[in-house]
């Protein structure tokens, strides 16, 4: 039997919140994390068991574990589904189909684009649709119908350059037209977008390890478009930078790239190094011999696990069903006995029965009651002290930070002192009266749900922490950002959100 404290589930939670923070760019640190969460997961993590399995296929794929990626996206869709968190499922049906159409080469995988396009739709995820939307020329490209491919791409270009809060789609609508312009050997149209691709290098809203996989990636295909134009100095040039982004290269850019190598000494008739670039190639296929051995000592673990945590599940489950067996014979057996014998006193003890297991169920409530309400008064007296500090504060940057960490402490606290149906707009909108007054005079299309991320956008939070403290996915603050774009009418004037709220009630400053 496993058992957990609630101070021990909360410390597996941070485990997992940091290893979402860490993967993009510290990868072996977020798997360290993700390690020291104990199994059973529904013990130590319950509900939030996709994330976990979701954080294992990103991690698979950015350290090449290419077996693993298939088996831990399967597990986090499962789970996703029966958490109903519909953008984690989205996102392991969009990975699934990758796996499935571009590395087994699989047509079947097309439904689980299908699925990834019926969730994203259910959690009302624009960017996750924006995802399957580019997906559809990537498989254009895979199939080398590379002008169909681009003429999915060209139309919406403008489009994907618009989304700022993540640049993501457009450095990839780039890569594709890139790549496609490659092959087209377009070498106009190559330098072109490939200089625009470029420009996003030091963009924030894309992870540095992100852009370098797509980076390393064009690097190799320009290599061989090198070869093939027989542009030697030119392809000496690319070896070189693709040497440099070694880190950032998966076993399948490791082959090509000393594929590339092998070809490049053969064009120069030096067989000792390209011999010596035919044992790396045997070197790197031995090694994934290897890597997809322990994958699958790894993924037979996990099924060695499950099935378990299966049987423990059906053991109990036939000792539960033997003990009602048992427990409704003897009910049955004396409820027969007594109302052939004893009715009227059967009627007593039933009675008395009833009247203390209620008394002391009551009894129970009510000094649980006592202790919860005792600690409410204790901490909003204390809230109120801090609100009233706050007030008094004359400067408005010193008054943000406060605020913002009484919002930690209050997000900190309310798991355990407020129920979930608590109104968070009622909880946060008497640290500032003024800005909800003005912005719901000036804006009253929005809801309260939008305000509330207005609010916190003035107040110079990331997507991650509001994320956090409303309850939900960095993808829904994203999209709730975009309808609230578009409600203001500001899109189409070129100014961002946060730069639109922090000018507009930037007076905003009596907090009470």
């Amino acid at each position: 039997m496993f058992f957990y404290t609630q101070e021990a589930t909360e410390k597996y939670l941070k485990y997992l919140d940091a290893a979402n923070t860490s993967v993009d760019n510290s990868p072996k640190i977020a798997e360290k994390f993700l390690d020291s969460i104990p199994k059973p997961l529904e013990s130590s993590i319950n509900g939030r068991i996709a994330e976990y399995y979701h954080l294992k296929a990103v991690l698979s794929s950015y350290l090449s574990r290419q077996a693993e990626i298939y088996h831990y996206n399967i597990l986090c869709l499962k789970y996703a589904e029966k958490e109903k968190n519909y953008d984690l499922a989205g996102a392991a049906s969009m990975e699934l189909f990758y796996n499935m159409y571009i590395v087994k080469k699989d047509t079947t995988a097309l439904n689980y684009l299908k699925k990834s396009e019926k969730y994203y739709t259910i959690d009302n995820n624009k960017l996750g649709l924006v995802d399957v939307m580019q997906m559809q020329a990537y498989i254009k490209f895979y199939n080398k119908k590379y002008e169909e491919s681009n003429l999915l791409i060209l139309p919406k270009l403008a489009y994907y350059k618009s989304i700022k809060e993540d640049s993501f789609y457009y450095m990839y609508a780039l890569f594709i037209l890139t790549s496609n312009y490659i092959y087209l050997k377009d070498e106009e149209n190559v330098n072109r977008y490939y200089n625009h691709f470029k420009e996003l290098e030091k963009d924030t809203t894309i992870s540095t390890l992100l852009y370098k996989i797509h980076d390393v990636s064009l690097n190799i295909s320009l290599t061989e478009m090198c070869l093939n134009n027989k542009q030697l100095d030119s392809v000496s040039f690319y070896l070189a930078k693709v040497d440099r982004m070694h880190s950032a290269m998966n076993n399948s850019d490791k082959e090509n790239h000393f594929k590339n190598y092998v070809a490049y000494f053969d064009a120069l008739n030096d067989e000792k190094s390209k011999n010596n670039y035919l044992d790396s190639l045997k070197f790197l296929h031995e090694n994934l011999i290897k890597e997809n051995i322990d994958a699958s000592f790894s993924i037979n673990e996990s099924f060695l696990e499950s099935t378990k945590i299966l049987e423990a599940e059906t053991a109990k489950k036939d000792v539960n069903r033997n003990w009602i067996i048992f427990l409704v014979s003897l009910l049955v057996g004396i409820l027969t006995f007594v109302i052939v014998k004893y009715k009227s006193v059967k009627k007593m003890l039933l009675d008395l029965s009833k009247r203390t297991n209620e008394y002391s169920f009551l009894q129970n409530n009510h000094d649980k009651l006592k202790l919860k309400v005792k600690g409410l008064e204790n901490y909003i007296a204390e809230l109120k002290k801090e609100i009233k500090t706050i007030s008094s504060i004359t400067n408005i940057d010193d008054q943000k930070s406060r605020i913002k960490e009484l919002h930690k402490e209050i997000h900190h606290s309310s798991s355990v002192l407020l129920d979930k149906g608590e109104d968070h707009l009622d909880l946060i909108n008497n640290l500032n009266v003024e800005f909800f007054n003005q912005i719901l005079t000036k804006h009253p299309e929005l809801n309260s749900s939008e305000v509330i991320i207005c609010y916190y956008l003035f107040m110079g939070f990331k997507n991650k922490e509001i994320g956090a403290f409303i309850n939900t996915s960095v993808r829904s603050v994203e999209s709730k950002r975009y309808r609230i774009t578009n409600k203001l009418g500001i899109k189409e004037k070129g100014v961002k959100l946060v730069d639109y709220l922090t000018e507009t009630f930037k007076q905003t400053s009596n907090f009470v």
